[in-house]
């Protein structure tokens, strides 16, 4: 009987290979069918970020034919800096073993399309999935209220950049003025028909010129700094690429708001040189600005030396760290939770969109950051905003770092 038993266990029936294909292929074309509802992409990468598996309803979201991809790595179907980005996200979903969401933006077949992703480990596979899906229309939308924000902050600050602008105005104009006379009072002077010409007298008026001239130019200078901050500011260009300047971005922020914040508050700022990140630079500059926007209308104007608003900026490990921290009116902790909320707003009707902060989370998360807030009523509050610093450009620190030892 035991025998028997063991034939019976070793006479199974077994599936042949032919059967396991045709098996696999039913399963692959219902995940297509399933895809092709839902605009959705399965990528399946192996250590090295190559191609094993695309599952898609068609190529139009692809920026390389499916049968061409297969096989081949992320550098070689998105170039060096491409294929970087996704490596960056590949390699730390093998090392934290937690999925990675992100976003991106890219060129494929259909035109130029965003895409939400998030990677994760293959369970019982050396490889890991990229689930993406299209995001462009919602993305579109996001841009919109963005460019609604960032057209509310110019408008607040409106009044202020336009004195920044009509004061370095003023003296170019009235030193362009005293140029034109003086050289007007030259021109007589070598033209009389006395014959002798006072070259002391000459002499002063030229360098009195020359003065003004220089003070023009300063002046000329000053505006040319605030339009350059305005056109950080207002460009509508969306690349979340490039690497971005956070302390350049901030300090354009801070140049566009401190009309606004000197009748307010004292501003100290404590700016160190930190590592770039990935993202745009002037969308980095709206953050920062809508922060100090709200940071000077959290203090009542009229008691400058009485109030301060302080700006961090520091490097923590993998992390760029920027607060802004004000001694305002502070927001009770019931509203603390609601903060980031779309069309929610602690300030009176009619000032503010409400956007404002919502945009500042939505912004900062897609940079793979993390934006916080403490608040304490009477007392002031303080938001923190922590960004990445990408893998490449940790890379590229450690040699300095090591010689620098």
């Amino acid at each position: 009987m035991g025998d028997s038993i063991s034939q019976g266990a070793v006479s199974e029936p077994r599936i042949s290979d032919d059967s396991l294909g045709v098996q696999l292929e039913v399963a692959e074309e219902r995940l297509r069918i399933v895809l092709g509802l839902t605009d959705g992409i399965v990528f399946e990468f192996d250590q090295d970020g190559r191609y094993v598996g695309i599952w898609t309803r068609s190529d139009e979201l692809l920026s390389m034919p499916r049968e061409q991809a297969l096989g081949r790595t992320l550098m070689e179907v998105h170039g060096p800096q491409g294929g970087a980005f996704f490596m960056e996200r590949l390699k730390q979903t093998l090392e934290t073993k937690q999925p990675v969401r992100f976003e991106y933006s890219l060129e494929v077949v259909g035109g130029h399309h965003w895409f939400a992703a998030e990677s994760m480990l293959v369970p019982n596979r050396p490889t890991v999935a990229f689930l993406v899906r299209d995001i462009t229309q919602q993305k579109s939308m996001e841009q919109r209220l963005i460019q609604a924000d960032r057209l509310a902050s110019l408008g607040t600050l409106a009044a202020g950049v336009a004195h920044e602008v009509n004061n370095p105005l003023s003296y170019v104009s009235s030193n362009l003025n005293f140029i034109a006379e003086s050289l007007t009072s030259v021109r007589q002077a070598l033209n009389s028909g006395e014959g002798v010409v006072d070259a002391a007298y000459l002499d002063r008026l030229l360098a009195e010129c020359a003065e003004a001239l220089d003070e023009a130019r300063e002046g000329t200078t000053r505006i040319r700094h605030v339009v350059g901050d305005l056109k950080t500011f207002a460009r509508g260009q969306e690349s979340e690429d490039g690497l971005a300047n956070v302390k350049r971005a901030l300090e354009s922020s801070l140049s566009l708001v401190m009309p606004e914040l000197r009748y307010r508050a004292r501003l100290n700022r404590n700016l160190e040189e930190v590592p770039p990140v990935r993202g745009n630079e002037a969308r980095l500059g709206q953050v920062f600005l809508n922060l100090l926007i709200n940071a000077s209308q959290a203090i009542v104007a009229g008691a400058p030396d009485r109030n301060q608003v302080d700006v961090h900026l520091r490097e923590e490990g993998h992390w760029v760290v920027i607060e802004v921290q004000d001694t305002g009116h502070g927001i009770p902790a019931d509203l603390l939770k609601l903060i980031f909320d779309p069309f929610f707003s602690t300030k009176p009707v009619g000032v503010g969109t409400g956007l404002g902060l919502s945009i500042c989370h939505g912004i900062v998360t897609g940079m793979g950051g993390e934006i916080s807030v403490e608040s304490t009523v009477g007392r002031g509050t303080c938001f923190r905003v922590r960004l990445p610093i990408p893998a490449q450009v940790l890379a590229s620190m450690r040699p300095k770092a090591l010689a620098a030892s």
